[in-house]
């Protein structure tokens, strides 16, 4: 038996998120046929973060035992053979047993995508949340700040979310404006059902100043997700980077400056 590891990237529009579903096409569901048809068994992929119907993700990683011969490099090549464009296999390679994405990653970068627009160029509006306002770049970064470190953040917990620990740490929140794409990005340890997209939603309000940093510090405390507003659209939402190292500015940096169209543009200055 072998454990090969694999990163993926997705374009999500056309899914029901990446987790199996029975009733609905999902990434994991696309992977593991081809899988089976690969090596001629039923296998099972296992994955890092559980993507929502529409999310997108440049480095979702996963791992899966076989008993195939075909080399652990040459999954990719073999994998993008058969699976359709808007899934790719990035890279692929022979890990040893003990080996496990779920429970040796460090952490995430997420980006989301957001646009001062009511309407974006046509060929963004896949990746695009147009918000139809200007922003206030100042008090968005200072609520930011409300968000970063370790905190209860029962208030930004998606509803009929699995029941977990609501205490995370997030290590750093950047937000970069632009005259056509604002990006948010969000690195954590971890993070609850929706929790990206609430943090996306509730910065977007603090931009067109609906929401201050006191009020923010109020709602993260009352623990009750009905005192913030809507969730983000799917749409804007990809997962960047998964750490298998120790998250610092370095690494992050990393992440969040690898040029992947339109999530990252490459090293940019930041305000």
């Amino acid at each position: 038996m072998r454990n090969i590891w694999i990163t993926v990237s997705y374009e999500g529009s056309a899914y029901a998120g990446f987790q199996r579903q029975q009733n609905a096409l999902t990434v994991q569901e696309v992977l593991e046929k081809v899988l089976q048809r690969l090596t001629g068994q039923r296998t099972v992929l296992y994955f890092v973060a559980r993507t929502d119907a529409g999310v997108h993700a440049w480095g979702q990683e996963c791992t899966f035992h076989t008993e195939s011969s075909i080399p652990g490099s040459r999954f990719r090549m073999a994998m993008n053979t058969l699976l359709p464009p808007d899934i790719r296999v990035r890279v692929s390679r022979d890990m040893p047993l003990s080996f496990s994405v779920r429970k040796q990653n460090r952490g995430k970068t997420y980006v989301y995508l957001l646009t001062e627009r009511h309407s974006p160029s046509p060929f963004l509006r896949r990746y695009t949340w147009a918000c139809g306002l200007d922003f206030d770049i100042h008090n968005m970064k200072a609520c930011a700040a409300v968000l970063e470190g370790t905190h209860d953040f029962t208030s930004l917990r998606g509803h009929n979310s699995v029941t977990s620990d609501p205490v995370r740490t997030i290590n750093r929140i950047q937000i970069v404006p632009g005259e056509e794409i604002w990006r948010i990005y969000v690195t954590g340890s971890g993070f609850l059902y929706h929790m990206v997209r609430n943090m996306a939603g509730l910065l977007a309000d603090a931009g067109r100043g609906l929401l201050d940093p006191k009020q923010l510090q109020t709602i993260l405390e009352a623990r009750d997700r009905t005192k913030l507003g809507p969730t983000a659209p799917a749409e804007g939402l990809c997962l960047l980077h998964v750490y298998f190292e120790e998250i610092t500015e370095i690494t992050v940096n990393q992440a969040e400056e690898e040029p992947v169209f339109p999530w990252n543009p490459g090293k940019t200055k930041r305000s």
